[in-house]
């Protein structure tokens, strides 16, 4: 028991210095495993960048191809536009060459 009380600072410094070198341990067991798991996370991170990236780069390509894809559209609908046309000249002249070919009937009093 003298022993302790003649070196109680010595001891206590020993003390000391186990606890905190014990601290220090358990610290970069926690930092080394907050490494890893960063790590992992950082390589989870880069594929699904990856990913979002080629999407980015398929969609930009899908709206640089709307404005050419706009103007087919408008030309089919001008295409169509002028069928119509000509479906009701078509129609019209049928119609007024069907009531001359009914002219005639009108004299026999039908």
């Amino acid at each position: 028991m003298d022993f302790i009380v003649d070196n109680g600072v010595a001891l206590s410094a020993i003390a000391l210095g186990v606890l905190v070198l014990a601290g220090l341990v358990v610290a970069g067991v926690s930092g080394l495993r907050l490494w890893r798991v960063l790590k992992g996370t950082q390589r989870r991170i880069s594929g699904a960048t990856a990913d979002l990236m080629a999407e980015t780069d398929r969609l930009s390509a899908a709206l640089a191809a709307m404005p050419e894809r706009q103007a087919e559209l408008q030309g089919h609908i001008a295409s169509l536009a002028a069928r119509v046309r000509v479906l009701g000249l078509l129609a019209r002249t049928a119609s007024e060459a069907a009531a001359v070919l009914r002219s005639p009937l009108s004299y026999l009093g039908r």
